[in-house]
C-alpha cells in the first residue's frame, strides 16, 4: 500500500483569465472536484512541476490546508502551455480510501528483446494499460519484460502482465496487444484500441487544453466529396467515416 504524498494547497479566490497574474506570480491555479463538489485550489508551481515528474498521476495524494488532515486526492489532469510546455492548471479529484477507482497505468518496458539480434523491430501497440484498484493500490507502473521476445512474431499481451491480482484488476482485454517483434520490412501493427490518455480529464479555467487531447473533428468533411462522380442510380449512398 503506496503512503500519499502531502501537496500544501490553499483555497483560491482568484478566478479566471484573473488565473494569468497567479501564474507570473509562481502560483499554479487549480480545482479539487467530486466527492463533495468543486473548490478552486493553488500550489506553489516549481514545487508541483519538480514532483509531477516523480508521481505521475497515479501516485496518491494527500491535500494539505483545505481540510482537516488532508484530503485524499488523484491528479486528474493537468493542461500546458502549448509554447513552453509549462504546466499551467491542474486538477485534483478528491478520491475514498475505500472505494475502488479506475486509473490508466504507464507501462515500462525492461530487457532487451532477443528478437532484435535476427533482424527483428518491436511495435509497441500500448503505452498504458487500465486499472481498477484502491487509489493507495494504483501501483506507479507495470514492468513488461522484452526478453521474453526471442523471436519474430513473438508478442506480448495483456494477459502477460503480472500485477498483484488480489488488489489491481486490469480493465483491459486479456487478448489486447502491447509490443510485438516483427521484420523489419513491416512497417505497422494497428494498435488495440484504449482510453484516451488526455492529460486532462476537467477543462482549466483560462488555461491551454488539457495535454494529449484530442484535436476537434475537420469540418466539411462531406463537401470534399462533391468533386467526385456521382454513382450509379441504382447503388446505394456510401455514409462518409466520421473521424474522432
Amino acid at each position: 500500500m503506496a503512503e500519499a504524498v502531502k501537496v500544501a494547497v490553499r483555497e483560491r479566490t482568484v478566478l479566471g483569465k484573473k488565473t494569468q497574474t497567479l501564474r507570473r506570480q509562481g502560483i499554479l491555479p487549480g480545482v479539487v472536484f467530486g466527492h463533495g463538489g468543486s473548490l478552486p485550489v493553488e500550489t506553489d508551481a516549481h514545487a508541483f512541476e519538480l514532483g509531477y515528474r516523480r508521481w505521475g498521476s497515479t501516485t496518491l495524494l494527500s491535500l494539505e490546508g483545505i481540510a482537516g488532515d488532508g484530503t485524499p486526492a488523484l491528479i486528474a489532469g493537468v493542461s500546458r502551455d502549448p509554447l513552453t510546455g509549462r504546466i499551467v492548471h491542474v486538477d485534483f479529484e478528491r478520491v475514498s480510501l475505500t472505494e475502488r477507482t479506475h486509473a490508466e497505468v504507464p507501462l515500462r518496458f525492461l530487457g532487451t528483446a532477443g528478437a532484435l539480434k535476427v533482424g527483428g523491430v518491436l511495435v509497441h501497440a500500448m503505452e498504458h494499460v487500465r486499472v481498477e484498484a484502491l487509489p493507495q493500490d494504483i501501483p506507479h507502473s507495470i514492468d513488461v519484460d522484452l526478453t521474453k521476445l526471442e523471436q519474430i512474431d513473438d508478442a506480448l499481451y495483456v494477459r502477460d502482465l503480472v500485477v498483484d491480482g488480489t488488489t489491481v484488476r486490469l480493465l483491459d482485454r486479456p487478448d489486447a496487444l502491447i509490443v510485438k517483434a516483427v521484420h523489419q520490412r513491416v512497417e505497422e501493427v494497428a494498435p488495440t484500441p484504449a482510453a484516451a490518455t488526455a492529460e486532462g480529464a476537467v477543462p482549466a479555467e483560462g488555461a491551454a487544453p488539457a495535454e494529449g487531447a484530442a484535436a476537434a473533428p475537420a469540418e466539411g468533411a462531406a463537401a470534399a466529396a462533391k468533386g467526385a462522380a456521382a454513382p450509379a442510380a441504382a447503388a446505394p449512398a456510401v455514409k462518409g467515416e466520421k473521424k474522432k
